[in-house]
């Protein structure tokens, strides 16, 4: 991954979880990085771990940032472009996920997905084209198998990675011609902040969750955080410059699942 070495790259909610395990895969390959993050305290913490990955003190830099803010986010392109004079890779991480069924969603909760989840995607991707046209690189989202995959009490969770994968491919349909890739990641389930919110800090309910999740995911087992990091290191790279409008499973097979896969498994047949 030589090719990433010195690449100005923005990570947002980059202070944990996936963004978290991306800024350490890509400051192992030698990035610069931007990590905003609503969480200051959560980014400063990741921009360390990132000097002792090898990046100088001068090739991190922590941003405080609401992504559903609109000068937020020109905050976070200005500080990039005003500290490191260009930028290469947009990384569209920062997400949140809320659960209840479709009859018992508030309008709150439906907002609050869309504002974050979708709405601040296409903003913050606005401030970065001009950028990103001038060095011809990219922009990675990350969206979920829940893009196409029904989850009960996950309906409006999914309705934003549909979203977002459509924002993929149109967006990397506009900037084709200005040698601009879009590509994105739909990993399975991570072993993350997020999934463990989902249980309510209830340990039982979160054991249960993982012993669903383990037995739908052909491997086995669920995605380690920085396996979705090298997969979205990929398809920033050079290795990938003919890659654009597409969507890369990071989920064990997640998406190849039947209906019946979850019945056969356990029952050993």
């Amino acid at each position: 991954m030589d090719s990433l070495k010195g690449k100005v790259t923005i990570i947002t909610g980059g202070g944990s979880g996936l963004g978290r395990a991306t800024a350490l895969v890509f400051a192992k390959y030698g990035a610069k990085l931007v990590i905003a993050d609503l969480n200051l305290a959560g980014a400063v913490a990741v921009a360390g771990e990132c000097i002792t990955k090898g990046l100088g003190e001068n090739d991190v830099l922590a941003v405080e940032a609401n992504l559903t803010n609109a000068n937020d986010r020109k905050k976070i392109i200005d500080k990039c472009i005003n500290k490191f004079g260009r930028l290469d890779v947009l990384i569209n991480n920062a997400g949140i996920g809320l659960f209840a069924p479709l009859m018992k969603t508030s309008p709150d909760m439906y907002d609050a997905m869309m504002d974050l989840n979708v709405k601040a995607h296409l903003y913050i991707t606005q401030l970065a084209v001009p950028h990103l046209k001038a060095t011809k690189r990219n922009v990675i989202n990350l969206s979920s198998i829940a893009a196409e995959e029904a989850i009960s009490a996950g309906g409006v969770y999914g309705m934003t990675k549909a979203a977002v994968s459509m924002f993929t491919k149109t967006l990397a349909l506009e900037l084709a011609r200005y040698g601009v890739r879009v590509n994105e990641v739909r990993p399975g389930v991570a072993h993350t902040n997020l999934y463990i919110a989902g249980g309510n800090g209830d340990s039982q309910m979160e054991r249960k969750l993982l012993a669903a999740e383990v037995i739908t995911h052909p491997m086995g087992r669920l995605v380690q955080p920085e396996e979705v990091g090298n997969a979205i290191a990929f398809l920033a790279s050079d290795m990938a410059s003919y890659t654009t409008g597409n969507a890369i499973y990071v989920d064990g097979g997640r998406h190849c699942v039947g209906a019946g896969y979850a019945f056969t498994r356990k029952s050993k047949l």
